[in-house]
């Protein structure tokens, strides 16, 4: 099941990022999570300062245009990436 997931997560980074610049991968029990630095040109594309938005009213936006989504992800992931959802 793991290397299913793995297969999934590289599928849906195909083409996104730039593996050879760093590349981080974690199973953590529930859902298999790759992470990597951007391409060229993605960087010129969002500039030289990346924004952490978690905890923030774009983090919550973002997340209420995929609410029915949220479903499968736990209230810890939840509460880290956007604190409460309201009602």
């Amino acid at each position: 099941m793991v290397a299913e997931l793995e297969q999934e997560a590289e599928r849906a980074l195909a083409g996104v990022g730039d593996a050879s610049l760093g590349e981080w991968r974690e199973w953590t029990g529930k859902a298999f999570h790759i992470r990597r630095r951007l391409s060229e040109r993605e960087q010129q594309r969002t500039g030289l300062v990346v924004a952490d938005i978690r905890r923030t009213p774009e983090a919550l936006q973002r997340a209420m245009r995929v609410r029915d989504k949220l479903i499968f992800a736990g209230p810890d992931v939840l509460a880290e990436e956007i604190g409460n959802l309201p009602p």
